[in-house]
C-alpha cells in the first residue's frame, strides 16, 4: 500500500498515478466528494513516504520532460514549472491550452510524448451524465417521472409507494412522487450508495465510504436523526434487503478468499453478521421474499450470471435455478407470486412462482420477457447493483433511461501538436 485516502479530511480517492522519471516519486490526484474542481495534485516520495500537495484545484496531472507539470481544470490545460529533484512546483500555473475534453470526473483527454508531441481531444467539459427515471408498463409504454435529469442509479420505491430513494453522483436523494420534489438525503463528502428501505419506511440503509471502506449505515427517512453505523469491517459491504419483520438485513461482503458473499445482519441492539451463501463463486444482489421465506440472488457458479433461489434464513437447505440464458439483479413482486430479473440484453424478465404447502413444493414458471432492453443496467460503466424497481402492484417498472446526446457535442477529431514543448517553454519558464 502506497497511499490511503484520509476520510477524516474529506478525501474520497487517490487516482491517476504516474511514476516520475528516476522512479523516486509518484504523482497522483486526490479527489473529494465535492466538485472535481476541488481536487488536488499531490506527490509521494517513495524513499521517505512523505506525501505533499502540489496544486489545489486540478486533476490528472502529467509530467512533461520539458520540466513542467500539465493538468486539467474545467476544460483547460494548465502548466507550471516543476523541480524534479526537489519535487516542488515553481511559480504560478498558467493556462496552456483551452477547450480540451475533460470529463466531469476529472480525466483530461491528452497524451504527451517524451519528444514533445501533444495529442488531445478538443471539446471542453461536456455536460455531466444525464439520466431520467421512467415508469414502463408490461406493454412497453413509458411514463416519465418529473424528476430533473441527474446521474441516477439504484432507485428504490418506499414501502408505501410514495417516495423513491436513489443514488445520484455520490449521495442518496429522495424523490417525492406526489409533491414532485427531489431532496438530498446524505451529505457526507464520502460516497453513499445502494439505498434500502426498512419495511416500515422509517429508515433508509445505505453503504458509505465516510469512515474507510464501504460499510453499512442507516438514517431516519425524514432526516431527523443522526446517521448510525451498523457494521465495521475492513471489507467492502453492500446492503440489499431487509426481512419483512425488520429484524435481518441481507448484504454483500467482498472477501479476498471467497470473492463476493451474501451475509445476514441482525438489526436489533446486538448486531451480529453471519454467512448466508459463501462459496468460491460470486453471490450478490440478494433479495428476501415478501413472506420472509425465500432468498433470490445472482451467482456466476455456472460460468455466467444466473438467478438462484434458496430458503431463508436456512439458505443451505435447498437451491433452485430460476433464470435461463443468463440473469442479473433479481427482485420480488410485492405479492410474492412473481419475481423479476434483467436478461443479458437488459430486458426485464418475469417468472411466476408458486409454493404449495412446504418448501419441497416450490414451483417456478418459464421466464418471459416483459420489457425490452435499452434501459440502464449493470455493465462496464456501472456498479453491479440493481438499477430498477417494481411498483407496488407489480404492473410497472421504474427504470433509468440515458438521455440522448447532442450529436454536435460528440468529439469528431484528435488534434496532434508537434514541438509542443517549445510552446510550453514560451508560456512557462523553468528557470
Amino acid at each position: 500500500m502506497l497511499t490511503r485516502p484520509n476520510r477524516g479530511q474529506g478525501e474520497l480517492d487517490h487516482l491517476w498515478p504516474e511514476v516520475l522519471p528516476g522512479g523516486r516519486a509518484v504523482l497522483f490526484t486526490i479527489t473529494t466528494g465535492a466538485a472535481i474542481d476541488s481536487a488536488q495534485i499531490a506527490v509521494l516520495d517513495l524513499r521517505t513516504r512523505e506525501q505533499k500537495v502540489l496544486i489545489r484545484g486540478g486533476s490528472h496531472a502529467r509530467y512533461a520532460s520539458s520540466g513542467h507539470l500539465v493538468y486539467g481544470v474545467a476544460g483547460t490545460l494548465r502548466a507550471v514549472a516543476f523541480d524534479l529533484s526537489r519535487l516542488e512546483v515553481l511559480g504560478t500555473p498558467v493556462p496552456a491550452l483551452e477547450q480540451v475534453m475533460t470529463t466531469a470526473g476529472g480525466i483530461a483527454n491528452i497524451g504527451i510524448s517524451g519528444s514533445g508531441t501533444l495529442v488531445y481531444v478538443p471539446g471542453g467539459v461536456p455536460a455531466g451524465p444525464q439520466r431520467t427515471m421512467v415508469w414502463v408498463d408490461r406493454q412497453g409504454r413509458e411514463d416519465p417521472l418529473d424528476a430533473p435529469p441527474h446521474f441516477y442509479r439504484y432507485p428504490r420505491i418506499s414501502p408505501d409507494g410514495a417516495r423513491v430513494a436513489v443514488e445520484a453522483i455520490v449521495d442518496i436523494w429522495i424523490w417525492d412522487l406526489a409533491r414532485k420534489t427531489l431532496t438530498r438525503f446524505t451529505f457526507d463528502p464520502g460516497q453513499d450508495q445502494y439505498p434500502v428501505w426498512t419495511p416500515d419506511g422509517r429508515r433508509v440503509l445505505f453503504r458509505s465510504q465516510r469512515s474507510g471502506p464501504h460499510n453499512i449505515f442507516w438514517q431516519a427517512a425524514d432526516g431527523t436523526e443522526a446517521v448510525e453505523r451498523l457494521t465495521e469491517s475492513p471489507n467492502e459491504q453492500t446492503p440489499y434487503s431487509v426481512s419483512p419483520d425488520g429484524t435481518r438485513l441481507v448484504f454483500r461482503e467482498d472477501v479476498r478468499a471467497t470473492g463476493q458473499d451474501l451475509k445476514g445482519l441482525t438489526l436489533q441492539a446486538e448486531r451480529r453478521a453471519e454467512p448466508l451463501v459463501q462459496t468460491a463463486f460470486n453471490e450478490l444482489n440478494g433479495e428476501i421474499s415478501p413472506d420472509g421465506r425465500w432468498l433470490i440472488y445472482e451467482s456466476n457458479e455456472s460460468g455466467r450470471e444466473e438467478i438462484y433461489l434458496r430458503p431463508f434464513p436456512d439458505a443451505n437447505s435447498g437451491r433452485w435455478q430460476i433464470s435461463a440464458g443468463g440473469g442479473r439483479t433479481p427482485v420480488w413482486a410485492r405479492s410474492g407470486k412473481e419475481l423479476f430479473y434483467r436478461a443479458p440484453d437488459g430486458a426485464v424478465m418475469g417468472v411466476a412462482v408458486e409454493v404449495a404447502g412446504d418448501d419441497a413444493n416450490f414451483r417456478a414458471g418459464t421466464p418471459a420477457k416483459l420489457v425490452e432492453g435499452g434501459y440502464l443496467t449493470v455493465g462496464a460503466t456501472t456498479s453491479p447493483g440493481r438499477t430498477y424497481d417494481v411498483s407496488l402492484d407489480g404492473q410497472r417498472f421504474l427504470l433509468i433511461k440515458e438521455l440522448a446526446t447532442d450529436a454536435t457535442s460528440v468529439p469528431r477529431e484528435i488534434v496532434v501538436v508537434e514541438n509542443w514543448f517549445e510552446e510550453l517553454k514560451r508560456l512557462v519558464s523553468t528557470r
